[in-house]
């Protein structure tokens, strides 16, 4: 295989990059063919980049076309199939509703200094996960969303409605449910005082906006701090970019000084980030999201991530894909662990363990 992945730890200088690097936001950093000095490997540690994708040995013009090949051929899989259905579009009118509701309730909340209606705002989760009635699964449905003129109320919705699937798999009770949801809704608020042209900006950012842009954690707890909001929806807000490793902003606090809420929405960030569609770029397949999380067992929760990770890779179960050697399958068993590379039974039953075999992954579902 000509690609490999790294985590940035590894980097070295004269490594070329096998694909654009994205940071968690879906914001490019480093294009396909970089080459990474030291300058540009600090430039990606600093955008908390954790894994990259490197040629090994192979011609550049064939990854290239794979990679390529692969985006093309992504859009016309599984997931348009869902963006097809009358289910989903019905989903997405009420999705699109609750988030304009949304955009003009928090407006309100940091221009007019009103008090947040918490449980008006949950009733309008609720009214969305609802709204869907289709044979897809929430997550799915998510992912393939299209990104608005202004991605902070859209993203803060699918995480909210990502955390009320995350708490159901954790067990918790209602109240909890409700904490989480109304932790995803809220974690982003502070962006809301970033200038628009670079939350919006879909190419790199600068370092002075990035500065910007990681002011947005302490902005948010500033502007909840004065609301009858729980203590842990606060922390949500202020930690959710923190990493248990220590390497987070804007305190830089390691696992037992994060909140447990801000650990949980800092997984739903990360995934919804990844894997929804944004208008400049297709998101990441579900399986490639879940390597790239296993690859950071030090950065997240571990009891947290991987009851989130087992929970989402069951979820396709019975799924068919293709895989990159052209084989069509079903996946028919995860493997515990290396769960990003399931087992699949192809179309002359022939069992193929993804885990085992690293020259092949899933390409798409279909």
């Amino acid at each position: 295989m000509a690609v490999k992945r790294i985590l940035i730890s590894e980097a070295e200088e004269g490594m070329e990059l096998a694909g654009d690097v994205y940071d968690t936001k879906g914001r490019l950093v480093a294009p396909f063919g970089t080459v990474l000095d030291k300058e540009i490997i600090r430039k990606l540690e600093n955008y908390e980049v954790v894994v990259l994708k490197i040629i090994v040995k192979s011609d550049i013009d064939d990854i290239f076309m794979e990679s390529s090949a692969y985006e093309r051929s992504e859009e016309s899989g599984y997931f348009e199939k869902i963006k097809q259905s009358e289910d989903f579009k019905a989903f997405r009118y009420s999705f699109e509703e609750s988030v304009d509701e949304l955009s003009n309730k928090l407006n309100e909340v940091v221009y007019k200094n009103e008090e947040i209606d918490i449980k008006g705002l949950l009733e309008s989760v609720k009214k969305v996960i609802n709204s869907n009635s289709s044979k897809y699964n929430l997550m799915d449905i998510l992912s393939c969303m299209r990104g608005y003129d202004d991605l902070t109320f859209a993203h803060s919705m699918s995480v909210s409605l990502i955390c009320n699937v995350f708490a159901g798999w954790l067990g918790y009770g209602e109240k909890d449910v409700e904490l989480l949801t109304a932790a995803g809704l809220l974690h982003d608020i502070g962006k809301i005082k970033i200038p628009k042209e670079i939350i919006t900006k879909p190419s790199r950012l600068t370092d002075e906006e990035y500065r910007i842009v990681k002011m947005h954690p302490v902005l948010g707890y500033e502007i909840l701090k004065s609301q009858p909001v729980d203590n842990r929806v606060r922390n949500a807000a202020l930690m959710h970019h923190e990493k248990c490793d220590g390497s987070g902003y804007p305190q830089g606090l390691k696992r037992n000084q994060i909140d447990d809420v801000a650990k949980i929405v800092a997984i739903a960030d990360v995934y919804d980030a990844m894997t929804a569609n944004r208008v400049y770029r297709e998101g990441m397949s579900p399986f490639d999201v879940i390597e790239y999380f296993e690859m950071c067992i030090d950065i997240f929760e571990p009891g947290y991530l991987m009851t989130f990770l087992q929970k989402t890779a069951l979820l396709y179960v019975g799924s068919t894909v293709l895989l990159t050697d052209g084989t069509e399958g079903k996946i028919i068993m995860i493997n515990n662990n290396s769960l990003g590379r399931p087992v699949v039974l192809s179309s002359n039953n022939k069992a193929i363990d993804l885990s085992k075999d690293k020259s092949i992954k899933i390409a798409k579902l279909i």
